[in-house]
């Protein structure tokens, strides 16, 4: 990005203009596609604008942690493919960031009961693999790779062996924690930032929200008053319903 573009970014932002034209707080277009991968239990794609993530959930059989001896456990994986652009910094930490808060996201929801993931306490129980990737970065991967990851858990239909059928996450869907991006760039707030607004924001807040906050993650060198962390909550419990919806559409019960 050359000086004359960071300059004229922010200098709409102080306006509380958005390159795009998008109001302060309006999302991008969303839209999502179940299945795409064949050999996952579990699939979705999708577009938060031009930013393009897929994820993929795989149930394995595996040793239960010795402190948690009857519970299956989940673990997130997270990767920008090099065939990203606009993303500053070193990919890898940024792959690695991105997948702990997705993953803290989901895990500290309780989505997912890990207690029904036992096979044989003690010897055998259910791990739930969820692994994103990034095809094409313009900007806010936490919440396209939330999205992304939370769809395919959704659909996620397995097999056990020993048993006839397929079998569903054992979830509680009020538990989905979605997540909502803020950044701030020359003192005002925005939603859902595109790749141009993080190459100039001072800071960032992602929100994870379900019937209750689950997690909060700030990131950059500037800051939120406090005030400004309790408008991006309001913001957030508004928005989730509309993201509620684009989530579960087409999700059987």
């Amino acid at each position: 990005m050359t000086l004359k573009n960071y300059d004229y970014i922010r200098s709409l932002a102080q306006k509380g203009l958005r390159l795009d034209q998008r109001e302060a707080f309006e999302g991008r277009r969303m839209a999502i596609k179940d299945n795409v991968i064949n050999h996952s239990d579990g699939s979705a794609y999708v577009e938060l604008g031009n930013t393009k993530v897929i994820a993929g959930v795989k149930v394995l059989n595996g040793t239960p942690f010795p402190d948690r001896p009857a519970d299956g456990a989940l673990i997130v994986n997270f990767e920008l493919s090099e065939l990203t652009s606009n993303y500053p910094g070193d990919r890898i930490n940024s792959s690695i960031e991105v997948g702990r808060v997705t993953d803290r996201g989901i895990r500290e929801s309780n989505l997912i009961d890990l207690s029904k993931l036992c096979v044989e306490e003690g010897k055998t129980v259910l791990f739930v693999y969820v692994d994103i990737v990034c095809i094409n970065n313009e900007g806010n991967l936490f919440d396209a790779g939330n999205i992304a990851a939370l769809r395919a858990i959704l659909n996620t239909r397995y097999s056990i062996e020993g048993k006839e059928g397929k079998f569903s996450l054992p979830i509680d869907r009020t538990k989905l924690a979605i997540s909502h991006t803020f950044t701030k760039i020359n003192g005002t707030i925005f939603f859902d930032p595109s790749a141009e607004e993080e190459n100039v924001e001072d800071t960032k807040l992602s929100i994870g929200i379900s019937d209750k906050i689950n997690s909060l993650q700030k990131g950059g060198d500037g800051f939120f008053t406090a005030e400004e962390v309790d408008k991006c909550i309001e913001k957030a419990i508004e928005l989730r319903e509309e993201r509620f919806k684009i989530l579960m559409d087409g999700i059987s019960d």
